[in-house]
């Protein structure tokens, strides 16, 4: 578990006791935390109150108040996609937690909301998700991409098989996620390739804690496709900067001799037979974006 000091968000440390006691507490201490932030003043406006109520009733009776999973997606994922909450659920990060942009999210009511309740069901009630799963699988019978992680990460090595276990079931699903679990991952390896679907791929996301050792062995792993790391190009770059030429370009000086793909931002974009971060044919390429 990793925390991130907000020194200018006060608001933002208050959401993470929160944050902290969903991953670590039980439900007696998640009960009180909620209950102090209801109470807070800096939090008194409708929509934050609306959005605890849900929690707390989410809490109750086991039953989601926001949606599980993103379904629509939006211009820069278009995929199915599931969050939790970030640092907390991310025992691998390491400069990353500088910089995530996970807590922006934290801003919006029913986003931090949904980030909650999602770590609360992984831990009390992993049954709810994988119903919800089970029906987004049922309606899409041909399959759909899916994005494992957007915001958070493996927290323990009870969600590594949760995760690899619903993945196994549902062979047409194309999922692929970021991950900087290493030890909890390498954990669940016993050495055959039939612990792992064959249908998800692991990017090795930058900014971890471990150690290059640690990283060659999670490079071995059946699941994983390669590394993705953002990369610090001297410049700030906007969203919209991503596949431009010059950006690209330094992209490409930054690993002199290397054969690297760089990200265009906006996921589905990036080739024409499929996102580079879920193919296999991309094995060992490192994909680099830069720091936005």
């Amino acid at each position: 578990m990793q925390i991130k000091t907000f020194n200018t968000a006060p608001k933002f440390n208050k959401l993470q006791n929160l944050s902290i006691a969903v991953q670590t507490g039980g439900t007696v201490e998640i009960s009180r935390a909620l209950l102090q932030l209801q109470t807070d003043d800096a939090f008194s406006t409708v929509g934050w109150q609306k959005a605890f109520n849900l929690l707390a009733n989410a809490f109750a009776d086991n039953k989601p108040r926001f949606s599980i999973f993103a379904l629509q997606g939006n211009e820069k994922l278009p995929f199915v996609a599931f969050s939790t909450l970030p640092g907390v659920t991310c025992p691998g990060a390491g400069e990353c937690i500088k910089f995530c942009y996970s807590y922006r999210a934290w801003r919006y009511p029913n986003a931090f909301a949904r980030m909650v309740q999602n770590a609360y069901f992984l831990r009390f009630a992993p049954d709810v998700i994988a119903d919800a799963f089970a029906t987004i699988a049922n309606e899409r019978p041909e399959g759909f991409d899916f994005r494992l992680y957007v915001d958070g990460d493996f927290s323990s090595a009870a969600d590594v098989y949760f995760w690899m276990q619903i993945i196994k079931a549902h062979p047409l699903v194309r999922a692929y996620g970021y991950s900087k679990s290493f030890a909890i991952l390498l954990g669940y390896d016993t050495g055959t390739n039939s612990d792992w679907p064959t249908n998800y791929h692991l990017n090795i996301s930058s900014g971890h804690n471990a150690s290059d050792a640690i990283v060659r062995y999670v490079k071995a792993l059946p699941i994983t496709r390669g590394e993705f790391i953002a990369v610090n190009i001297g410049r700030t770059v906007r969203s919209n900067d991503h596949g431009t030429a010059s950006v690209n370009k330094a992209l490409r000086e930054a690993f002199p001799g290397e054969k690297i793909f760089p990200c265009p931002g906006a996921c589905g974009s990036c080739t024409g037979k499929g996102h580079a971060c879920g193919m296999s044919t991309l094995k060992g390429i490192t994909i680099a974006i830069a720091v936005h």
